[in-house]
């Protein structure tokens, strides 16, 4: 079981899709939640969204935001002062998400860490492979 909870933040519907898709492949994800920046936001209205999302300060949370340097990950950024147990991980993509929600480590320096590197391997020049392979 999972230590920690998970919020994915993004912009629009991209939170809400990534979680969809990561239940299609998971199955119901446990403590998983997402908050999209919606067009109507304030960075204020959204970081009380966030906030209210991000449950009990004094859980443990990873927090995964789309963009490094969008609202969501500067609002998300803030809102880590008010949330001592929180680490913010930016540039999210599929594979980070569901090697978080599968994962039973404590969110640690290293498993941190493991997940940083787990988007950085999803990232491939398919093109290349498949040139490779070419006579």
């Amino acid at each position: 079981m999972r230590g920690f909870r998970i919020l994915v933040a993004a912009h629009g519907d991209l939170a809400d899709a990534f979680l969809a898709t990561a239940e299609m492949i998971c199955g119901q994800l446990e403590d998983v939640h997402a908050v999209g920046l919606l067009p109507a936001d304030s960075p204020e209205s959204y970081s009380e969204r966030l906030l209210a999302a991000a449950g009990d300060p004094g859980d443990s949370l990873l927090i995964l935001t789309d963009l490094a340097g969008g609202t969501p990950h500067n609002v998300a950024l803030v809102a880590t002062r008010r949330l001592p147990k929180a680490v913010l991980i930016s540039g999210v993509n599929l594979a980070v998400l569901i090697e978080a929600v599968t994962s039973t480590d404590a969110l640690d320096g290293e498993s941190v860490e493991r997940l940083v590197a787990s988007g950085r391997e999803a990232l491939v020049n398919a093109s290349q492979m498949l040139a490779a392979r070419q006579p």
